[in-house]
């Protein structure tokens, strides 16, 4: 049985609103689920929570020292 897409939505705005209530934050549900939304939209696409790691800096070889 699918569940209503709606019925998630709502959802997954009750559940942002209950984790920024606990950081005394109060928004109000139409924008939670915006927020949700976004969120939900962005684990879709399965961008990176961080950056990318940059690997250790190594000057060129051609390079000239500074000092």
């Amino acid at each position: 049985m699918a569940a209503d897409p709606q019925d998630a939505s709502r959802q997954a705005g009750q559940v942002v609103r209950r984790v920024l209530l606990r950081r005394n934050i109060v928004i109000d549900a139409e924008t939670a689920q915006l927020a949700a939304a976004a969120v939900q939209a962005t684990l879709q696409t399965g961008a990176s929570s961080r950056p990318p790691r940059r690997g250790p800096r190594v000057p060129a070889d051609d390079s000239e020292p500074l000092f």
